[in-house]
């Protein structure tokens, strides 16, 4: 397949290497030092967005949010026709902005601390949950395409509706971000903060790993979400207000239940993803044709898809429930 990417930065430079050997694959980086390194790992790279997807059947957006959507502008300008996709850590305002074209949304929960093209990695989406969303506009065609790039990429596919797609984020990903600052300048703030890091374990650094991620890149991300980010913050502090209580007031006894309460969470999510890893799952055969009605129905149970073998007519994958 002629695939384009637009942007190569962490996530498009892993996508474009996990793609160089079985894809035709062009690039476009408005950044010099991008283009070279690209040029340099074997990628074409095209001196403008008109010509980086002139011929392409895929495009693939790897910009910031603002970016993406004056991207995805530009293509309806040009009447782009073929199969367009984006990796932005917000689905809805994409959704709108697509509108037009054979569009379907994804957000890969893959990353690190690093950036650039140089921090690239083609096996960064290995066991990666890769959101896909969808609307009842969702293309079959568009939909298969994305699905076999993931797959390809070692992802597991989440069908999502983009308005829950970005409330969830906002739990997953957004609140860590915020919360590993607002943790990590506590530590800084008291007259211990030197000892208190040459003394700090592996939960001091599990913690405050996500801050060490460029700031303006973790902005853009968190930005376009803010007030759903603000409601959370606000019920974390209510959260901490109880916490605050029970080691004022409470009990160890109290403590332990506190704590007990919050790591059932991460318990079901581990459960789920050893499953999906052991390619255990209920299998799912259905036509083709049907792929999208099914994937909206799927949208709503929560569900983690993986193992697609997909023809002409039929589609099977194994399914869990998250």
């Amino acid at each position: 397949m002629k695939i384009s990417i637009v942007g190569l930065g962490l996530i498009g430079g892993s996508i474009a290497q996990g793609l160089k050997s079985s894809h035709q694959i062009t690039g476009f980086d408005p950044d010099k030092k991008t283009q070279e390194l690209a040029k340099q790992f074997g990628i074409n790279i095209a001196s403008d967005l008109t010509t980086c997807v002139k011929e392409a059947e895929l495009v693939i957006i790897a910009a910031p949010t603002t970016q993406s959507i004056e991207t995805l502008k530009e293509l309806k300008n040009i009447n782009f026709p073929g199969f367009v996709t984006d990796i932005c850590s917000v689905k809805a305002p994409l959704l709108t902005a697509a509108q037009g074209l054979n569009y379907v949304g994804t957000h890969p929960m893959a990353g690190s601390n690093e950036s650039g093209f140089g921090s690239a990695n083609k096996d960064l989406f290995k066991d990666a949950p890769w959101a896909v969303s969808l609307s009842s506009d969702t293309k079959q065609d568009a939909l298969v395409a994305v699905i076999k790039i993931i797959s390809e990429l070692g992802g597991f596919v989440v069908p999502v509706d983009p308005h829950d797609h970005d409330e969830s984020v906002v739990l997953s990903s957004h609140l860590a971000h915020v919360v590993a600052s607002a943790y990590a300048k506590s530590v800084g703030e008291s007259e211990f903060a030197q000892l208190a890091q040459l003394l700090a374990g592996g939960s001091f650094r599990d913690l405050t790993r996500v801050t060490t991620s460029p700031p303006e890149r973790t902005a853009e991300i968190v930005w376009p979400n803010r007030k759903s980010l603000s409601k959370v913050v606000e019920n974390l502090g209510d959260n901490l207000s109880k916490l605050q209580n029970l080691l004022e007031q409470g009990s160890q006894a109290d403590i332990e239940k506190f704590l007990a309460s919050a790591s059932s969470l991460r318990t079901i999510s581990d459960a789920t993803m050893t499953k999906v890893k052991n390619q255990q799952g209920n299998k799912v055969i259905s036509k083709t044709g049907d792929l999208v009605v099914d994937f909206l129905k799927h949208s709503k149970s929560r569900v983690i898809a993986t193992g697609f073998e997909i023809t002409e007519e039929n589609v099977s994958y194994l399914v869990n429930e998250i």
